[in-house]
């Protein structure tokens, strides 16, 4: 089931290969893939092909209504580069009335991230359900995990802008450091020649005399944002510069990412709010109610402790070291860099990814995002005593009790929660859709681009577990949308 309109097909006497349409005299064009499905559920065909293009909105699975029940075993050759598109073919064969659920296979080698996506995509195929983002039930957005989005396309044209030195890098490239420029340009020169040679590069001039052995030339503006074409001509080079490569495309994208997030342009759906400790603070607050249902709009107060103590930190390592998962890299860091006089500490341990490590820190805990194992050693020393790294990590966790990273002198305040290990959060829950409107507008008075934006969050009371589901309001923003929804409820009184 494809959107060809022919095939190849060997000759009978085994010499050659000839064309041939698809369709057969009693089967229409249009037609065919809708046929050929029909011969797969009545049993006559056991294996079906199926391409993105040909199998949209077809149903293969195991239907109590179809002939062929046999349980049904999902073989994929090739991942798209997107994991929403890659759950969406596998829906073809896992859906209601089944008699037995599918078997998946991913084909996928250890190149060019194609083991990362692959486990990526494996991990949301365990919670496999039509669930979307509006969903109390569903996980994370796969959104994250889409290199072909608007934030590829950017962190693509600013890798290649890198590579051919018409600006700067935005990260360090991976296996170098800041102090080592002359690595950093050796690394971009392989980069060049790599691109060349699998045709992303084009016109290029070999340079003589001081410039010799380096190429000039140029990358077309179709090819600046193409991310598929990238990625697949990335799995014909040699391992090495590949996987180089693609960890440099990864760590501009998560730099991209992070930025909009920032800055309040990422839109990511339902949010979770997590953290070791959550507790709802007194009384809900009654805001708001509609005159027409007499439905309540509640403001539920929440404390976080985002940290890690000493004891659980190395309690972590201790374990992974005893269960003989840990690698050599495991352990203890700090920053190379002083930040406002003061130095960081982290822990950092192997993940399921190779050469990929999860970081926790003593003030906010896992971080979601994980550092390749070059990035972690250009920014930060393993530290051979334990007792040094118990001071730093106590001093840290205990400070940020008290302030954010920036400081006591810090502009927003109270307010602002970077690296700040206690936390106060606002959820707006109950009816919001009268006053949405209302909520907006005061969230449009806000100084930061970040508070302006309408966040839907989860949080979960670690203690009773207590779920919310609401709109998160920033500390700065309560007193604007409390004074905002008193003046609605005056009008409507």
């Amino acid at each position: 089931m494809t959107g060809r309109r022919g095939m190849l097909v060997r000759a009978a006497n085994g010499r050659g290969v000839m064309y041939q349409a698809r369709n057969t005299k009693d089967v229409t064009m249009e037609m065919v893939n809708m046929h050929e499905k029909q011969l797969f559920m009545d049993g006559k065909k056991l294996v079906a092909i199926i391409s993105e293009a040909g199998s949209a909105g077809v149903s293969l699975q195991a239907d109590r209504r179809a002939i062929n029940q046999r349980r049904r075993v999902h073989l994929t050759l090739e991942l798209p580069w997107s994991a929403d598109r890659a759950i969406q073919q596998f829906g073809r064969t896992h859906r209601s009335n089944q008699a037995s659920a599918p078997e998946y296979r991913l084909l996928f080698t250890n190149l060019g991230g194609e083991r990362r996506f692959a486990s990526i995509v494996a991990k949301r195929l365990e919670t496999l359900g039509a669930l979307t983002q509006g969903d109390r039930r569903a996980g994370p957005s796969l959104s994250a995990y889409n290199y072909d989005s608007t934030y590829g396309k950017k962190a693509l044209m600013m890798m290649y802008r890198g590579i051919m030195e018409q600006d700067a890098l935005p990260v360090v490239p991976p296996g170098c450091s800041p102090e080592e420029p002359d690595k950093i340009q050796n690394f971009i020169l392989k980069a060049k020649a790599a691109l060349v040679s699998v045709g992303i590069v084009r016109d290029t001039v070999l340079g003589n005399g001081k410039d010799n052995f380096k190429f000039s030339g140029r990358i077309i503006d179709s090819d600046m944002h193409d991310i598929g074409r990238f990625l697949n001509r990335l799995l014909g080079l040699p391992p090495e510069i590949q996987n180089r490569l693609f960890e440099l495309f990864v760590s501009i994208l998560d730099l991209t990412v992070q930025n909009a997030r920032i800055e309040g342009h990422l839109d990511s759906g339902i949010v979770d709010i997590r953290a070791n400790l959550i507790e709802l603070q007194g009384t809900p607050k009654t805001v708001h109610v509609d005159q027409m249902s007499g439905a309540s709009t509640v403001l539920f107060t929440f404390t976080l402790d985002r940290g890690i103590m000493w004891e659980t930190a190395s309690s972590l390592l201790d374990e992974r070291q005893k269960d003989g998962v840990g690698s050599s890299s495991d352990g203890f860091y700090e920053s190379k860099r002083e930040w406002l006089g003061k130095r960081h500490y982290v822990l950092a341990f192997e993940s399921s990814t190779s050469g990929m490590f999860k970081i926790v820190r003593p003030t906010v805990g896992e971080s979601v995002r994980e550092m390749p194992l070059s990035e972690l050693k250009s920014k930060y020393r393993k530290l051979a005593s334990l007792e040094k790294a118990r001071s730093g990590w106590e001093d840290e966790y205990e400070l940020s009790s008290k302030q954010c990273m920036h400081g006591p002198n810090c502009k927003l305040g109270s307010y602002c929660t970077v690296g700040r290990r206690l936390q106060e959060v606002n959820v707006l829950g109950g009816l919001i859709l009268p006053v949405w409107g209302t909520i907006e507008k005061a969230l449009a008075k806000q100084a930061r681009q970040s508070h302006k934006r309408l966040r839907v969050v989860r949080i979960e009371t670690t203690t009773d577990k207590q779920r919310i589901v609401g709109l998160f309001i920033p500390n700065s923003a309560v007193e604007s949308v409390l004074q905002d929804l008193a003046w609605v409820q005056d009008i409507e009184d």
